[in-house]
């Protein structure tokens, strides 16, 4: 802590103490965050000096207070709490522009989650969750082999083809003349996947739905086929679509990544794509869930094919203090959203989603459209908010060009995360039933 002059003051300093007028009144609480309109209280009430967090600077320093900072099960939240959640959320957006639009929406909403989860935690040093997903000790080796796209896919057995529900599902998708039983057919042989479905088709996302066709349904949807019809034929078998290829991607070893955060970042990812869709209206919700629940599986092909490689990335990345994907590129010559863009095209997934997958990290990519920039965004979002993890540490930059394209503000985003996370636990209990959801 360190007093500071009125004068000394810029926006992005944190009170460390509550402040009072000369006169004993109540004008601002500790873990406030100033802005210009607390600069110009501060000097209109003619106060000599206020207590701050430390040395702050501006940019990535410039976080906005947490909600729960000033409304805590004791009226306010523990000094070394809030400087080590402060630092924390600070090293995630090292990389991320203070002058983008999203920046103090997304900065006070990861403020607040970092405070919640460590005062939940009851422990002010709770391990971060990047701490899991961390490369393993030891030296990267000096120069890592050549790799290419089709190497890596040709060294995986279980990825020259896709199931056979998969198969089935493409099938019903790409036919024009498919009916509602033939979308129900292509699922049903396949239980742990109809019961996946089923639990997200019952989930409040669609709850309006369920509502507004009052009457024709009971209140649980118990069936593919009355599933098919709540959420649309083609929306249902994209869903499975993606939701089937889950099982492809395990057994990595836990000293690469935590699989459960890797889930729970694709799952927030997802979630957060299917909100931003439905409320800019730029890619269908369902196509943009499955979307962003496969953004990143070309890093768990690259785990499990490319240890030296993604080892070395990894390392470069926490060197450079650069997101982990332009790591990838610098070491592999491309990263995790190509190679996966290469594996749906070679499946012949949907163009549209095939193109959200590949184009997340390029907006400069000739082939980048606005239903990418969903997923661009989502992706943002779901890493500022420490949703998981892919082996990730720094939240990507925004992209200007796909800020604009979906036409939202800092203010509406921010309306927006709540209800992302809600469905983020939802959506994990459907996939994991044991998991309990964000703090």
């Amino acid at each position: 802590m360190v007093r500071r002059t009125i004068s000394e003051l810029f926006s992005g300093m944190v009170l460390a103490e509550d402040v009072r007028t000369p006169g004993g009144r109540f004008l601002m609480p500790r873990g406030t965050v100033l802005d210009t309109g607390h600069l110009k209280s501060l000097t209109a009430w003619n106060l000599d000096a206020v207590v701050v967090l430390g040395e702050t600077a501006p940019g990535p320093a410039e976080l906005e207070p947490p909600v729960a900072a000033t409304a805590g099960p004791a009226g306010t939240v523990g000094t070394n709490v809030l400087e080590l959640a402060t630092a924390s959320v600070r090293a995630r957006f090292a990389c991320f522009k203070p002058d983008s639009p999203a920046w103090a929406a997304l900065t006070r909403l990861a403020l607040d989650r970092e405070v919640r989860k460590r005062t939940a935690a009851g422990d002010a040093g709770a391990e971060e969750p990047w701490e899991d997903r961390s490369a393993p000790p030891g030296e990267a080796p000096a120069v890592v082999p050549p790799l290419t796209l089709e190497s890596l896919l040709r060294d995986e057995p279980k990825l020259v083809s896709p199931p056979e529900v998969y198969l089935r599902i493409n099938e019903v998708l790409r036919d024009p003349t498919s009916t509602v039983d033939d979308a129900a057919d292509s699922i049903k042989h396949d239980p742990s996947l109809a019961a996946k479905l089923l639990r997200l088709v019952n989930s409040s996302y669609y709850g309006r739905t369920m509502r507004a066709m009052k009457g024709r349904f009971p209140a649980k949807v118990d069936s593919l086929s009355r599933a098919v019809l709540v959420v649309g034929a083609r929306q249902l078998s994209t869903l499975a679509l993606g939701v089937s290829v889950l099982p492809l991607f395990q057994d990595i070893p836990p000293k690469w990544v935590n699989m459960h955060l890797f889930w729970e970042h694709s799952v927030g990812c997802a979630v957060a794509a299917q909100a931003i869709a439905a409320a800019t209206g730029k890619a269908n919700p369902e196509t943009a869930f499955v979307a962003g629940l496969l953004h990143d599986f070309g890093r768990i092909l690259v785990f499990k094919q490319a240890t030296p490689h993604i080892g070395a990335a990894m390392r470069r990345a926490e060197a450079e203090t650069e997101p982990l994907y332009l790591a990838e590129r610098a070491v592999m010559g491309f990263d995790h959203a190509v190679l996966a863009g290469h594996l749906l095209q070679k499946w012949q997934f949907p163009v549209n989603l095939e193109k959200m997958v590949r184009c997340h990290h390029d907006p400069g990519d000739p082939i980048y459209t606005d239903e990418a920039a969903v997923i661009h965004l989502a992706d943002v979002v779901a890493t500022a908010m420490a949703w998981g993890g892919s082996g990730n540490r720094r939240t990507p930059a925004l992209d200007d060009d796909a800020w604009q394209a979906l036409g939202l503000t800092g203010d509406s985003l921010a309306a927006l995360v709540p209800v992302m996370e809600d469905r983020l636990a939802e959506t994990m209990r459907s996939f994991f039933p044991d998991h309990q959801g964000p703090p």
